[in-house]
C-alpha cells in the first residue's frame, strides 16, 4: 500500500523544483516527502528535521484539498505536524501556522490521543491518534521557486518563474536591475499574461519598494514599458494562492544620460536626436538658448512629427525647466510651422519620447530678436 501511495504521489508532480526524492505539488507550491519507514509522532518530527524539512501541517483550504488528492487512495495515515496542548486542550500546528478546526474529519477531534494524522479515505480530514502509533512521516519543504536576484550590465532579459509554461502560486519575487553610472533604464514587458487583479508586477525606482519610488504596475490595462530616472530599477512579482498563467518576459536596457545642448549668440538650429531619421525610444534631450541681455529669442519650428500624446517637445520661458514657466507642450503631426518669441534673452526646451512609436521628431531655427 505504501508503494501504491508513492506511485500516486508522483503522479501529481507538475515540476521538478524540489530536492531528489521530494515531490512538488503545484497547488500549494510546496515540496513533500513521505517516509518509507513508520515512526512514532515525535520521531516523525525529528525525521523531517533531519532531512531539511518540517512535519507538514494543514494551514489552508488549498493545502487541505492538496492533501486529499494525495492521500485519497492510501489506507496509511501519515503524521501531520499538529498536536494537542494538554494544558488548554486545544490543538496547534508545530510550525505556528494557523490551526483551523474546520479541517477535522467527521466526529473529530476525539479523545483518542493527542497527536494528529491525516485520513484520505472515507471521511477525509484530520484525525486524532495516539502519539505512540507507527505511521509514515510526512514532511514539507518550501522550494526556491523565485528566480530573484541582482542583474547588472547594459541590457538583459528576465523571465517569470516557469515561463513560458506556467508560473506558480504564492510567489514574491524581487529583481533588482543596476546599469552603469550616468545611465537610466528602460523596461519592456512583452509577452505578458498573468491572473489579472490578483497577481501583480510592480516597478519601482531605485532599490526599494517604498511608495515614493513607485513607477507603475503592469497589466492589460496599464503600460508594458517603463523608464527610470537613474540607473536602478526594482521589479516585484507577487502571486496569490489560486490560478496562474504563462507569465512574462522582461527585456531591459540602459541608455546614457545625454548632456544638455547649449547655444548662444545671434542664431542657431536645433533638432531632435537622429533627425531627419526617427528618434529613439526613451530619448530625453534638453536644449538651452541664450542671447545678449536685453534681447529676445525668436524660435521657429519648421518641421514636426512625434507620436501624438506620447512624445513631446516642451518649451519654457526661462533658463531652467520650471513648470511655472512652461508655455508650450507640443505633440503630434500638424504642428509646424510654429513660432514663439521669449519675453527675455533665454529659452529652454525638452524633448522626450516613450517606448512605443518613433517618428522623425522636429527641426527648428532661432535668432536674436
Amino acid at each position: 500500500m505504501l508503494l501504491l501511495f508513492l506511485t500516486f504521489f508522483g503522479a501529481v508532480t507538475a515540476a521538478n523544483e524540489c530536492l531528489p526524492g521530494w515531490i512538488f505539488h503545484p497547488e500549494t507550491t510546496e515540496c513533500y516527502y513521505i517516509s518509507k519507514i513508520l515512526y512514532k509522532f515525535d520521531d516523525s518530527v525529528s525525521y523531517c528535521d533531519s532531512i531539511g524539512g518540517k512535519s507538514a501541517s494543514v494551514s489552508s483550504s488549498i493545502e487541505l484539498s492538496a492533501f486529499t488528492s494525495i492521500f485519497n487512495s492510501s489506507i496509511l495515515q501519515p503524521w501531520i505536524g499538529s498536536r494537542r496542548n494538554t494544558t488548554n486542550n486545544k490543538f496547534y500546528n508545530l510550525d505556528n501556522s494557523y490551526f483551523s478546526t474546520y479541517f477535522w474529519a467527521t466526529n473529530e477531534p476525539s479523545v483518542n490521543g493527542d497527536c494528529v494524522t491525516y485520513r484520505g479515505i472515507g471521511s477525509v480530514g484530520l484525525q486524532v491518534s495516539q502519539c505512540y502509533q507507527l505511521q509514515p512521516a510526512f514532511c514539507k519543504q518550501t522550494p526556491a521557486l523565485c528566480n530573484s536576484g541582482n542583474f547588472t550590465g547594459t541590457s538583459g532579459t528576465i523571465l517569470s518563474p516557469g515561463y513560458p509554461t506556467q508560473y506558480y502560486n504564492n510567489l514574491k519575487c524581487t529583481y533588482l536591475i543596476t546599469s552603469p553610472d550616468n545611465t537610466y533604464i528602460t523596461l519592456n514587458f512583452q509577452p505578458f499574461l498573468i491572473e489579472e487583479w490578483y497577481d501583480s508586477v510592480k516597478v519601482y525606482e531605485g532599490n526599494s519598494s517604498v511608495f515614493a519610488n513607485f513607477i507603475g504596475q503592469v497589466s492589460q490595462y496599464y503600460p508594458y514599458t517603463f523608464e527610470t530616472k537613474a540607473n536602478q530599477a526594482l521589479v516585484l512579482f507577487t502571486t496569490d494562492y489560486r490560478y496562474t498563467e504563462r507569465g512574462w518576459q522582461l527585456n531591459w536596457s540602459s541608455k546614457k544620460v545625454q548632456p544638455p545642448i547649449s547655444q548662444s549668440g545671434t542664431n542657431g538650429t536645433l533638432s531632435s536626436p537622429n533627425y531627419p531619421s526617427n528618434y529613439n525610444t526613451y530619448d530625453e534631450q534638453i536644449y538651452y538658448i541664450s542671447t545678449s541681455f536685453g534681447t529676445q529669442v525668436n524660435l521657429t519650428i519648421d518641421d514636426f512629427w512625434t507620436e501624438s500624446n506620447r512624445d513631446f517637445l516642451e518649451i519654457y520661458n526661462s533658463s531652467t525647466l520650471s513648470n511655472s514657466t512652461l508655455v508650450a507642450k507640443l505633440s503630434g503631426k500638424n504642428i509646424a510651422p510654429y513660432n514663439i518669441i521669449s519675453p527675455r534673452s533665454y529659452l529652454s526646451l525638452r524633448f522626450t519620447s516613450d517606448g512605443s512609436l518613433q517618428y522623425k521628431g522636429f527641426h527648428a531655427f532661432w535668432n536674436m530678436f
